[in-house]
């Protein structure tokens, strides 16, 4: 499944982003106009948007 989230600040280090994402199944990441990117797991979806809203990249 493919989300998008709106970015806090576009000057965020994808790289960071991609280790986040990597425990909950998350894989191409990517930041386009401003917004996250990514594809991953139904199942895991909300877990990754709880530590990436946690981490303070996505509002």
């Amino acid at each position: 499944m493919k989300v998008n989230y709106p970015l806090k600040s576009p000057a965020v280090n994808i790289k960071e982003i991609k280790e986040t994402l990597k425990p909950f199944g998350g894989r191409c990441a990517k930041i386009v106009d401003s917004t996250l990117e990514y594809q991953i797991k139904e199942d895991k979806q909300e877990e990754a948007y709880r530590m990436l809203k946690d981490k303070g990249y996505i509002d």
